[in-house]
């Protein structure tokens, strides 16, 4: 079976100053993503050190969304992450992530490496690593677009994906109405901010990256059962 890891790891955390802050801010947010994730989750999202977290997870169409609620919720301080997929030579741990090991690792600790050596400037924070080369150079030509799209929001521009987020939604069609009263913001100012934010075309890339990606695996499982 083809699983999909994620590593996250905290930028900068030995600069963080309320270190103890942050960690239950962290370990609060894991909870809530792996309560609200959980029918996608092999074994859930766990604080491996004091800066790196992980999971392993089924293939879905959610894996950018989960990755947005951490990032999101984790602000001001910032995650880099790194996408796998592959198989796994050990049991899965349904409890804990920690203890496993296998491909689908390996390849998102090599996603992880990939940023750190190519981070475009420092507005790249998301990568992933596949057998399938070709693929992760397309979907991470794709992400790094997406990350450049983010880097460049205003904090009242975040809020556009956070309000999303809130309300389990993660692409571009949406009642833009429902939004603006969530936010409370007139139409006409909410289009405003919706407009110059380009989150639209963030959501939109995020799609094609996710069908590049399961369309990877697909592949990738089928070559393994012939």
């Amino acid at each position: 079976m083809i699983y999909i890891a994620i590593i996250g790891d905290i930028i900068s955390s030995r600069e963080i100053k309320e270190r103890s802050e942050s960690q239950e801010k962290l370990q609060a947010i894991l909870d809530q993503v792996n309560s609200r994730y959980k029918a996608v989750l092999e074994s859930p999202f766990t604080i491996t050190t004091g800066d790196e977290f992980q999971a392993l997870l089924r293939p879905n169409t959610r894996i950018f969304q989960i990755i947005d609620d951490i990032a999101m919720g984790f602000q001001p301080y910032q995650i880099r992450f790194g996408i796998g997929a592959g198989s796994m030579l050990t049991a899965v741990n349904p409890k804990q992530s920690i203890g496993s090991d296998g491909p689908a690792y390996w390849h998102a600790r090599a996603a992880i490496d990939y940023i750190h050596d190519k981070n475009d400037y420092g507005s790249n924070h998301l990568a992933i690593a596949l057998d399938d080369q070709f693929a992760a150079r397309q979907i991470n030509a794709v992400l790094a677009a997406c990350e450049f799209i983010k880097s460049k929001w205003t904090a009242t521009q975040a809020e556009l994906l956070i309000g999303l987020l809130h309300k389990g939604i993660y692409e571009e069609k949406f009642s833009h109405k429902e939004m603006a009263e969530t936010l409370n913001l007139s139409p006409s100012s909410f289009n405003k901010r919706l407009k110059s934010s380009g989150l639209k075309i963030y959501l939109r890339n995020k799609k094609a990256a996710v069908d590049l990606l399961l369309n990877a695996i697909e592949a990738e499982g089928e070559a393994a059962d012939d």
